[in-house]
């Protein structure tokens, strides 16, 4: 990818647990950081207590927060992206786009529905976002969730009703959520 610094939240997409990332740096690339929350390592615990820059090369292990670390999480990543590399990075692709191509296919042809997502896959990929006339994004969520259908809404200035079919979903999952949505017309 020829960058500096590749940062991701790990839970969404790759199924870690809840909180978790990854941040990925080149080695030259970590100088260009000053660590502003003490990680308890020698220098950056000193260096803070003496209201001063860390002395030397910067390190990742001085932008992580010191204190207690979830172990448990961490181990639990390992398994997340191992699940991941098993399958295959094209066929979890294959199979997120499939199941959201089916999803806006669905939503595109009900008359009650506006959905904002691109129907083609080369402009949007696991995120859908629309409206059902006539319903707040949010009743539209808490409807789907009665028939255990996890929903949400954009955390934006203007919201939508959400869904992202994701890797764990069936096609059969798609079309119920589909059958709620069509049993919302009024």
């Amino acid at each position: 990818m020829a960058c500096d610094f590749f940062v991701s939240g790990t839970h969404k997409w790759i199924f870690a647990p809840r909180g978790t990332g990854i941040i990925w740096a080149r080695e030259n690339a970590w100088a260009k950081l000053r660590p502003v929350i003490p990680s308890f390592t020698d220098e950056v615990e000193t260096a803070w207590m003496e209201n001063r820059a860390p002395l030397g090369p910067i390190r990742a292990t001085w932008v992580s927060p010191g204190g207690y670390h979830t172990f448990e999480h961490q181990w639990a990543m390992i398994d997340a992206f191992r699940f991941h590399h098993q399958i295959g990075r094209n066929r979890v692709a294959e199979r997120i786009h499939a199941l959201n191509e089916q999803c806006k296919e669905g939503l595109a042809k009900m008359r009650h529905v506006k959905l904002y997502t691109p129907r083609g896959s080369t402009l949007s990929a696991g995120l859908i976002c629309f409206d059902v006339n006539g319903m707040q994004p949010k009743a539209v969520v808490k409807r789907l969730l009665q028939h255990r259908i996890v929903a949400s809404t954009t955390p934006y200035g203007t919201s939508y009703a959400r869904l992202a079919p994701s890797l764990v979903n069936t096609p059969k999952e798609v079309d119920a959520t589909l059958r709620a949505i069509r049993a919302m017309a009024y």
